[in-house]
Formats: structure tokens, C-alpha cells, sequence
């Protein structure tokens, strides 16, 4: 079975093939991101298995996280509104949240109350956008619509997530086979999101060719 690593990387291929020649700061910064994510998960197995505690690399990757996201809600929402001054509040409380739940229970315990408020707030912000692309009167090819396909890749990783994380006790005991329920769903959520991503850089490079 492939894991989120191998998905990461085949996503990291997808934007440095279609996205290195591109003009725009937030395509380019997308495969910096994905540098950093390939270089979490390594990192964060190596630690698994030598210290036996990798939470505190998933912790920290947490703030480049909902810095990247936030930045890509804005690059696209910013197409019908301007939400500028929302998205850097939203990112200043979660580096809030971040930071109290860091401080009084530590570095090394998984800060699953960021991650979950971040994710409801990650949803909120997709829908939002959809609600925006539903209402405009233009014509838009949703099949190389990149900012459909990014989009739609982050509403279902981050609304499947947060489904996850209320159920998690009861998936942490279901197993399919001699797969963990847990890990299938997780893995599945990265098969959407590094998959949609990966079709959004080709659409990216499409619309680069049309309108450069």
C-alpha cells in the first residue's frame, strides 16, 4: 500500500514539471511548501524511529501549514473578495491557539486543538469560495479551473479530517484487515488532496500557455 509520503513526492514531481517556469509568487511557493512537506514526513520517521516521539516535528509543521493554506485561500478568494485582512487575523489566531496549548502542555504532546480549529475554519473559508464561483456570472471551465481543483483538494482533506478527529476514538479501534480504519482514512484524504493539487498544476500550466 502507498503511504502519504509517496504521495507527497509524486505531488512535489507534479509542481516542479508544471509549475517552475510560472511567473506568479504563490505557484512558486507551492513547491517550496511541498519541500518542506516531503522533508516533515522524512524527517518526522526518522525521529519516530530513533526517539520514538515525532509529534513535535508534526507541531511545528503545523504553522507553515496554515501559513501555505491561508496564503492559497487568499491568492484565489481574492478573485471576488478581498478577505486580506480575515486570512492574516485567522492565521494570527491560530498561531495563538498554537502557542497556548504549546505552552502549557508542551512541544512533544500533538497539538490536535490547532489542528482542528484550524481545520473548521479551512472549511469554512473553501466553502466560501465555492459560494463565490457558484455566484459569478462568468464562464469557468471547472475541468482546468485550477483554483477549483486546489481548492476543492484542501475542502476535502481538511472536512474529512475534521469528521476523523470527533469519530477518532472509535476508528482507532476498527481495522480493515490488517489495516488500522484510522490510517485508511487518512491516506485516502492525501490520495484527494496531493491528487486534486497535482491536476491543478497541470490546469496552472495550461492556463499559463493561453495567458501568458
Amino acid at each position: 500500500m502507498l503511504d502519504a509520503n509517496t504521495l507527497e513526492v509524486i505531488c512535489l514531481i507534479f509542481s516542479l514539471i508544471f509549475l517552475t517556469k510560472d511567473k506568479s509568487r504563490f505557484w512558486l511557493i507551492t513547491i517550496a511548501y511541498l519541500v518542506v512537506v516531503v522533508i516533515t514526513e522524512l524527517f518526522a520517521k526518522y525521529c519516530g524511529r530513533t526517539y520514538h516521539n515525532n509529534l513535535w516535528v508534526y507541531n511545528i509543521y503545523t504553522i507553515f501549514e496554515a501559513g501555505y493554506i491561508c496564503y492559497g485561500l487568499y491568492y484565489f478568494i481574492n478573485d471576488y473578495i478581498n478577505l486580506k485582512k480575515f486570512l492574516i487575523a485567522t492565521y494570527i489566531l491560530i498561531i495563538a491557539i498554537f502557542s497556548y496549548f504549546t505552552f502549557r502542555y508542551g512541544i512533544l504532546a500533538y497539538n490536535a486543538v490547532t489542528v482542528s480549529i484550524m481545520s473548521v475554519i479551512f472549511v469554512i473559508y473553501t466553502l466560501l469560495y465555492f459560494y463565490l464561483l457558484l455566484k459569478d456570472e462568468n464562464y469557468v471551465d471547472l475541468k482546468f479551473h485550477p483554483a477549483f481543483w486546489w481548492i476543492g483538494g484542501v475542502l476535502i482533506f481538511y472536512f474529512g479530517g475534521t469528521i476523523a478527529n470527533i469519530f477518532d476514538e472509535i476508528i482507532q479501534q476498527k481495522f480493515l484487515g490488517k489495516y488500522n480504519t484510522r490510517v485508511i482514512i487518512y491516506f485516502t484524504l492525501n490520495l484527494f488532496l496531493y491528487g486534486f493539487w497535482s491536476y491543478s498544476f497541470t490546469c496552472r500550466a495550461r492556463q499559463r500557455k493561453i495567458c501568458p
